[in-house]
């Protein structure tokens, strides 16, 4: 059955209408304080640069994955069972020093290896409330179906835990 012909509960609850689903401004702002500034978004479009205000963007069309990725970065990939890929070219980047800082949001997806391997890696925040991203319309939508992660890669582990404390619980990696 397609989507278009299921009722509208139904569509909530397997919604695939979009891959496009932009992080609240209330969590750039969090992402912003902790990173200082960003300067490249390599999953986005023009329309959550509104308020994300990335020095630097890559579209889809412009395949964020192929380039390379500098500063401080913010990413929110997209969701379309891409988020393993991405993961790991931000671990990459890091890794490669090109990154200097990064935060990056996924759906929180127990039980998959590239999943595990960022949270026993890096510092986590478990947001206690799923987000309610923006649609690519410019509305609100409801609330997301899984809860997401934020995953901090950087030297100030400190400020990360500040920054998000308070909406969620904050996981450092075992030494």
């Amino acid at each position: 059955m397609s989507l278009l012909k299921m009722s509208q509960p139904m569509q909530v609850l397997v919604s695939r209408n979009t891959e496009e689903w932009y992080t609240p401004r209330e969590i750039i702002d969090r992402v912003r304080t902790v990173l200082g500034s960003i300067t490249l978004d390599p999953a986005s479009d023009p329309v959550p640069q509104a308020w994300i205000q990335a020095g630097h963007y890559f579209t889809l069309a412009d395949d964020g994955l192929s380039k390379r990725w500098f500063g401080r970065v913010f990413l929110n990939p997209p969701y379309n069972g891409s988020s393993a890929a991405w993961a790991a070219k931000l671990i990459d980047e890091y890794q490669a020093g090109r990154v200097e800082q990064a935060i990056m949001l996924v759906n929180s997806a127990h039980g998959y290896k590239w999943y595990e391997n960022l949270w026993t890696s890096f510092p986590v925040c478990c947001l206690r409330d799923r987000l309610r991203f923006i649609k690519p319309n410019g509305e609100m939508g409801g609330q997301a179906k899984k809860a997401q992660t934020l995953v901090y890669f950087g030297r100030d582990v400190g400020r990360f835990a500040r920054g998000f404390e308070d909406i969620g619980r904050i996981l450092f990696p075992a030494r």
